[in-house]
């Protein structure tokens, strides 16, 4: 079905849906009573509908280098054709808490039938932002009516996939200048050999995944439910010592190794059998969790467990700061006519979260609730401070300092993000601000901060066809500079920042590559454009002055997908950008890469990186003449998919020195990258 067809469905779908109760007129009167006098026009998301399919921009802001996700045909510069491959080619050619309280809920506002106990904490917790004050709830009623308001009006539409590192749509920053290798973890500076780190999002920010290393260590996540911490020496693999979960019910979901302390993220579940003595049924209630367990690993053959935290919800994804571990979790609240509070009110670490504690935005697309908190790994059986959002978040951003959450109102022609900015500092967390943009993110990368501005790229489909913008935001999260009206008829694909540069592509038929000066924040200026095939998904900035590109290619007249595409361009100039060399990978589909960044291996210094590419592990290098040059490809056969959580999601490539790992379906085989990756053994988990 195309796209004109999906967009007549969805409108006639919405020709005789009733006004939703927050814009009935009573409502909208206690609403406007309810308000300061002095607030702002609220502007209101709403949500893209429709495929997106044609031209790929990429916009450079700012100056520096970057990488982009494109696909691409192996050649000498942007003019040439350059050489094709196929997978078959490529494995040939290179071998190598209190009582519970309970309350009727009527027809009328009812704030005052609970019986919460009175806060203040509130008045603290209130920010007036760029377009309403951005508050904690008064009171637990408060949150109930809203919740149960959401549910009627807007049917609990939720996107939340908050997950380890994925993205929405296709695709998949800022510390030194001098960091080119934006996107991979901090250096391995004092190691005595190189390794490999977990691909990041923000350099500075840790990320959990499911394999890690230290540079003497590999620790390794089972889906069983163990962690296998393995001495690496040489060519051969140990297993020194090994952690188990005691809870059946409990899954490991993703770890943190910092020096000595191992945490583990879990997922867990309870049911309660519930009776009901009148209407004589039973009910089977069941609650999610997710639990972080801190170890001590100093003795890797004998791990301690030093902590414990829990809190309601479904792991969405973490964030560590130097000692601190942010935690995000989904909870889902249970709304009826007479709830018990412990019902729609999440608890952290045992306890009910205070009212003043849940934030409830101005626009709610969901009764889901993002619920935050944050443990150091020095007291890991204590909460530092918790927060919960009301709505389903459908992205977020992490910076050294603060935590953005984006939600789209779906609810109207127009599309408008909203974006939440809460402050993190030391395990703090405090509302800052928020702003309503027009148009919806592609994904996470779509935000960046830099010098305490935010930078935002979004696409509006509400016209007859899309158009992009740039917008950027100072740290009270008021617009200070935009640019509109970019690329017309193609939406965003991908994004990257660095520094007074910034990255994004859009995609047709082909694709224009803008570049972007934002050194003057409130005077934001397009410098460039390059027209190449094909679209970048993943961006990554590759050594100086260099931008790799993952994505896909197409053929230009049909758009006609033709395979994965690898593309590397030269932004020593932002205002003329050029595409070096381009490598395709012929009928070639699924790139977990494109969905989950930390699912790629990215080492500049070391000049190597690696992905999963349908059901094989491929391994490029780059070289300034020869261009992309496939140096390992191993298949792993189709039965990957079954052995782990998402299939080949969980497929991780790593190195220690000259020594490449390839962990993944219940093994980890080693490789010499000295001697064409010939492989010297494995290890059967």
């Amino acid at each position: 079905m195309d796209e004109k067809k999906i967009l007549d469905m969805i409108k006639k779908s919405g020709e005789n849906v009733d006004a939703p109760e927050e814009i009935h007129p009573e409502q909208i009167k206690r609403l406007l009573e309810e308000q300061p006098v002095d607030k702002k026009s609220r502007f209101r998301r709403y949500a893209q509908w429709g495929a997106v399919a044609a031209v790929f921009a990429l916009v450079i802001i700012g100056g520096v280098t970057g990488l982009t996700r494109l696909s691409g045909t192996n050649g000498e510069n942007s003019q040439n054709e350059a050489g094709t491959m196929s997978l078959a080619d490529a494995s040939q050619s290179t071998k190598a808490t209190g009582e519970t309280e309970i309350f009727e809920v009527t027809t009328e506002n009812t704030t005052e039938a609970t019986t919460e106990k009175t806060t203040t904490a509130q008045t603290s917790a209130d920010v007036e932002s760029g377009n309403y004050v951005f508050a904690g709830a008064k009171s637990y009623q408060e949150i109930f009516d809203a919740l149960k308001k959401t549910e009627s009006g807007y049917g609990g539409y939720e996107t939340a996939e908050l997950a380890r590192g994925t993205t929405n749509d296709y695709m998949v920053e800022d510390s030194a200048m001098a960091a080119m290798d934006m996107g991979s973890s901090e250096t391995n500076a004092g190691a005595g050999l190189s390794y490999s780190k977990t691909n990041l999002q923000e350099a500075g920010v840790d990320e959990a995944d499911v394999v890690k290393t230290d540079g003497k260590y590999l620790y390794v996540m089972k889906a069983t439910g163990s962690v296998r911490l393995i001495r690496a020496e040489d060519k051969a693999l140990q297993t020194e010592g090994t952690i188990m979960l005691d809870a059946l019910n409990e899954t490991p979901q993703e770890m943190y190794v910092d020096g000595n302390i191992l945490s583990l993220i879990v997922t867990g579940s309870k049911t309660t059998l519930n009776s009901d003595a009148e209407e004589d049924t039973y009910t089977a209630d069941t609650e999610n969790y997710t639990k972080l367990y801190t170890y001590d690993i100093s003795d890797r053959s004998q791990p301690q467990l030093t902590g414990v935290v829990q809190q309601q919800g479904h792991y969405s994804t973490s964030r560590k700061n130097g000692d601190i571990v942010y935690l995000f979790t989904q909870f889902d609240p249970q709304v009826s006519d007479a709830s018990e509070i412990d019902e729609y009110i999440p608890a952290v670490n045992g306890a009910r979260m205070e009212s003043s504690d849940i934030f409830l935005p101005e626009y709610q697309n969901s009764t889901s609730c993002l619920v935050i908190s944050s443990v150091s790994t020095g007291k890991p059986d204590a909460i530092i401070d918790q927060k919960a959002v009301v709505s389903a978040a459908e992205n977020f951003y992490i910076s050294e300092n603060n935590i953005y959450i984006s939600n789209t109102n779906w609810s109207s022609d127009v599309t408008m993000t909203q974006i939440l900015k809460f402050s993190c500092q030391k395990g703090k967390i405090q509302a800052k601000g928020t702003a309503d943009l027009k148009g919806s993110l592609n994904d996470s990368f779509s935000m960046n901060e830099y010098n305490s501005y935010l930078r935002v790229v979004l696409t509006d489909y509400s016209g007859e066809t899309q158009k992009n913008a740039l917008y950027v935001l100072d740290d009270a999260m008021q617009v200070c500079g935009n640019i509109g009206d970019l690329a017309e008829g193609e939406d965003i694909r991908s994004a990257r920042f660095l520094g007074d540069i910034g990255y994004f592509v859009t995609f047709r038929n082909t694709d224009p590559l803008f570049s972007v000066d934002l050194s003057d924040p409130s005077d934001p200026k397009i410098l460039g454009e390059l027209k190449i095939t094909g679209f970048s998904s993943y961006l990554h900035f590759y050594g100086e002055n260099k931008l790799l590109g993952v994505g896909n290619e197409v053929d230009p007249e049909t758009g006609a997908y033709t395979g994965i595409k690898l593309a590397m361009f030269d932004v020593s100039d932002p205002s003329n950008v050029k595409q070096l060399h381009k490598f395709v990978i012929k009928d070639t589909y699924d790139c977990p890469l494109f969905y989950n960044y930390k699912a790629a291996m990215i080492d500049t210094e070391k000049n190597v990186f690696g992905f999963m590419c349908d059901s094989s592990y491929m391994v490029f290098c780059y070289d300034e003449e020869k261009g992309f040059e496939n140096v390992f490809t191993e298949n792993l056969g189709d039965s990957y998919y079954g052995y782990s959580y998402n299939g080949l999601q969980e497929v991780r490539g790593c190195f220690i020195g000259y020594n490449f790992y390839l962990v993944g379906g219940g093994q980890i085989r080693i490789y010499d990258m000295a001697n064409d990756y010939k492989e010297v053994g494995r290890l059967e988990l």
